[in-house]
């Protein structure tokens, strides 16, 4: 089974902990495989598109931390569709927020920065932290285009 058919089948199972484990070696997937690069950047785009309703923090996290091995280890963030994430990002819990804004900073795209920059005083100092980083990271990135 491709990585597509295997991130689009665990979305129809029932049970929270399979679908959990199954997200969980995706991510390992994305970390330790040689994947085709247009592979990896669907799978993310098919878990973002979930991610955003998911009610299950456990589950939620789960392909949280997977698309952040897809973007940390694949360098996918410039490609993917983080955009899907605007609507909802205010409204993730704290420990998931510092993923989508870390994100935005591996995006190395500039029209995140308001949103960034709106984080720098939150209430969380590690959310005031992953923004700082991720504005660090869009400057840096930004910087090596030019």
């Amino acid at each position: 089974m491709n990585l597509i058919d295997e991130i689009e089948n665990v979305f129809l199972l029932s049970d929270e902990a399979e679908k959990e484990n199954i997200i969980g070696k995706i991510g390992d997937l994305f970390e330790c495989e040689n994947l085709d690069r247009n592979e990896v950047i669907e799978g993310v785009n098919l878990l973002l598109s979930h991610v955003v309703h998911e009610k299950n923090g456990s589950l939620k996290e789960s392909m949280l931390y997977s698309v952040n091995n897809a973007i940390v280890y694949k360098n996918v963030a410039g490609d993917v569709l983080l955009d899907v994430l605007l609507p909802y990002y205010s409204s993730f819990e704290e420990e998931d927020l510092s993923y989508v804004l870390s994100f935005f900073g591996f995006s190395g795209d500039r029209k995140y920065l308001a949103i960034l920059k709106s984080y720098l005083n939150h209430s969380n100092i590690e959310i005031q932290e992953a923004a700082q980083e991720a504005i660090t990271e869009i400057e840096f990135r930004s910087s090596k285009k030019k």
